[in-house]
């Protein structure tokens, strides 16, 4: 019986079946690849044509499509129109450029670049449903999941927000300051808790991420609830702590608190305290009334400054508390303005 299988333990018949199976593996393979590189472009194909009737008015869409523009110029010019806040026209042009590309990167750029402008022009449900189909085709883009993150925030979708944050933290990104931060949103928008129970889960998130301060003292003024002051950084305040009763602003045992205390009633200021308000407490004390502070908004990491108060930078989408900025200004309800 064992001769009739002796060539089998021949070495070189062992080598010729080896690389028999690699080949196979290598051919089956290869095909395999095809075949979801086609049905990759067909199912991107047939998921833009759902968005094309807001491009096909453009004039400029059949000129486009029938000169051969390379991706990369398509990429500029869709970029500059971007730029320049004409949303329509870079659309138009991202899904004549995704039609075109081939490459795996070139199709996630333009798919995460149509998302977040459709994100920009404001249409948050078609730029959800661009983002989770390129999460389908390519899980682990971070950037995605991001932008995703955010939206879920604005629609107060809080749960699959915090969803998205769990994916992050798989891909290595740091996500606490925003998990507490939609969770503190979770419970403000929670009618089943009493405003007791609210403040307390409020308390202990301000705790965690020092973010949540500002929500838990815009919480606690709105419901009349009492608050201690030392609980938030006085600084991230700042402007609420000008337009609050002089009880609450007494509550505090900050510097920052004794200078706006101060200026209000044209006592000493502290040392260390913004020139602004020493410049307003001495005016106070020779019944000037002419005179009051606004205050700007400076995002910490893209430096962009805006006229009213945010938790997410409206321009580079970062969750951070912005620098207060004091400015003398010309009060112009002096005639009823009280201190």
């Amino acid at each position: 019986m064992d001769t009739l299988f002796l060539e089998y333990r021949d070495p070189i018949f062992g080598i010729i079946i080896f690389f028999a199976i690699v080949f196979i593996i290598a051919f089956l393979n290869y095909w395999w690849g095809v075949f979801k590189s086609k049905e990759e472009r067909y199912n991107i194909e047939q998921f833009i044509k759902r968005f094309e009737v807001m491009a096909d008015a453009n004039e400029y869409k059949k000129l486009l499509d029938e000169f051969s523009i390379s991706s990369e110029s398509l990429g500029l010019l869709a970029h500059s129109y971007s730029k320049s806040g004409e949303y329509e026209k870079t659309i138009g042009i991202y899904l004549i450029a995704l039609k075109r590309v081939k490459s795996k990167e070139e199709k996630q750029y333009f798919l995460f670049e149509l998302g977040k402008t459709y994100f920009k022009a404001g249409f948050l449900r078609r730029s959800t449903d661009i983002l989770i189909e390129l999460l389908r085709l390519y899980p682990r883009h971070k950037e995605a999941l991001k932008l995703l993150m955010v939206i879920y925030e604005q629609l107060k979708e809080y749960v699959r927000a915090l969803e998205v944050m769990d994916s992050l933290e798989e891909l290595g990104v740091e996500v606490n300051s925003e998990k507490n931060f939609v969770k503190a949103l979770q419970v403000l928008n929670d009618s089943s808790k009493t405003n007791q129970k609210k403040y307390e889960v409020l308390t202990e998130l301000t705790k965690k991420e020092p973010l949540v301060g500002r929500i838990l003292f815009e919480f606690a003024k709105k419901e009349v609830l009492d608050f201690d002051m030392d609980l938030v950084n006085a600084n991230s305040v700042l402007d609420l702590l000008w337009e609050s009763d002089i009880k609450i602003i007494k509550n505090s045992s900050q510097m920052l608190s004794k200078a706006i205390l101060s200026a209000k009633e044209g006592g000493k200021i502290p040392q260390g305290a913004p020139f602004e308000l020493e410049i307003l407490a001495v005016l106070k004390k020779q019944n000037y009334t002419k005179a009051t502070i606004g205050f700007e908004y400076t995002c910490t990491c893209c430096k962009g400054t805006f006229p009213v108060h945010f938790y997410r930078c409206p321009s580079c989408y970062t969750l951070k508390n912005p620098y207060i900025s004091i400015l003398l200004i010309k009060n112009e309800h002096e005639k009823y303005y009280t201190f």
